[in-house]
């Protein structure tokens, strides 16, 4: 994987992973500004982390509660995210956003190759069997086939930080777009079930 794929994959990974389980906060939106606490318009790993962290994300995501994130939780959470309608189908439109925020605009499988039942949507056999772990086994930097929430986090930080000069500014936040929407993930990720 070249570094501008990792960049890519790193961008699209952070926005589909900042979806917000709203019954476990107060706050269901956020804002740039909201992480930003020395209000210089840049987000720090530290404002990034601890920020991020509030979200509960992770917590959601993590559904049998263990150690950390699997391979199958981390899956099942972009079928989720990627989802838009949540009808638990992803039509090409979906594909499309999808594939752009977490490979890149360069991603090259075509929806078909998804698809394969030519339904017109991908279902979460069809996501699953169609999965690359190379984007997961990205961001396990210890190797163990688990997710720690720093792992997490910082993958999250890192795709975020699109020029990868180790401060999200102002000009990378278009992320916080659409993603804090105060969605209750975890009934979501219920819903989608297993797809690995």
């Amino acid at each position: 994987m070249t570094w501008n794929t990792m960049i890519n994959v790193r961008s699209a990974l952070l926005a589909t992973a900042l979806v917000v389980p709203s019954a476990a906060l107060a706050q269901t939106s956020y804002t740039y500004t909201d992480w930003d606490t020395d209000g210089n318009l840049e987000l720090t790993d530290t404002e990034f982390n601890t920020g991020f962290a509030e979200t509960g994300t992770f917590d959601a995501w993590d559904r049998d509660d263990e150690v950390g994130l699997n391979e199958g939780e981390f899956a099942t959470g972009v079928f989720s995210s990627w989802d838009a309608d949540n009808d638990l189908q992803i039509t090409e439109e979906e594909y499309g956003v999808g594939t752009e925020r977490w490979y890149g605009a360069d991603y090259a499988t075509p929806f078909t190759d998804y698809d394969t039942d030519t339904s017109g949507y991908i279902d979460t056999t069809e996501f699953g069997t169609g999965w690359d772990n190379e984007y997961y086994s990205g961001w396990d930097t210890d190797g163990d086939a688990l997710l720690t929430e720093d792992e997490f986090s910082t993958g999250v930080y890192n795709t975020a930080d699109l020029d990868s000069n180790k401060v999200i500014t102002v000009e990378e936040e278009g992320w916080f777009e659409g993603w804090f929407d105060g969605d209750d993930i975890e009934v979501e990720l219920e819903e989608v079930g297993d797809v690995l």
